[in-house]
């Protein structure tokens, strides 16, 4: 054999083994692939998929049975003073059955320009010490810790809390939560033409917005 036939022979075998190996080169992954549920903020995050994710409370705006925030039911005046700075409250007032009682106007530290929210007060005991009866929440920073609030949809605060009736009580058309002792104030406007006082959470279309929170 000639020293051009051996390097030919060489050079052939080279080649067939290069192709060989290339054909069972698994393909690498494409540039544009992504792997499921990709972390972040893609869209099949599970995290990126619950309404309430990225709207859960600091400790200042969580709502809770008997409490918003620093702020507690039957806790004194004397006592909602001595945690809130008085540049932050306006005296101001309430009706209830045809009778005045005192309130104040809380307006938010971080947020002055958010909606106030109201804590309606009555005299009671022997001394009538003013005691905070009710707070009613319209700003929508302040959540449960399941991230329900003011702008959540009535469909998730029933989801979450299972309530069972609507009704009219005093000026709002609340959705009461027995469990939390809170009621949800809905925006009437979104709820069936011609409805009564009293009515079934079925009846109640969960796109309709949540426009208040009371705490009682």
């Amino acid at each position: 054999m000639t020293n051009t036939t051996y390097l030919y022979g060489a050079l052939l075998l080279a080649a067939l083994s290069a192709c060989d190996s290339a054909s069972n080169r698994t393909p690498a992954a494409s540039s544009g692939s992504e792997a499921p549920f990709a972390g972040g903020s893609g869209a099949t995050d599970p995290a990126a998929l619950s309404p309430s994710a990225t709207r859960l409370p600091d400790s200042l705006h969580l709502i809770s049975p008997s409490q918003v925030g620093r702020l507690r039911l039957n806790m004194k005046e004397r006592e909602l003073l001595a945690v809130v700075p008085a540049a932050q409250l306006t005296k101001t007032s309430y009706t209830y059955k045809g009778t005045a009682y005192p309130a104040y106007r809380l307006r938010d530290a971080q947020q002055p320009q958010a909606p106030e929210t109201v804590l309606e007060f009555i005299r009671s005991g022997a001394d009538s010490v003013m005691t905070l009866r009710r707070i009613r929440v319209y700003d929508p920073q302040y959540r449960t810790a399941e991230g329900i609030g003011v702008g959540s949809p009535f469909g998730a605060a029933r989801q979450v809390y299972g309530l069972t009736r609507v009704r009219q009580d005093e000026d709002d058309f609340v959705a009461i939560s027995g469990q939390m002792r809170i009621g949800w104030i809905l925006d009437e406007k979104s709820l069936p033409t011609g409805h009564g006082n009293d009515l079934s959470t079925a009846d109640i279309p969960p796109a309709t917005r949540i426009i208040g929170v009371r705490v009682r």
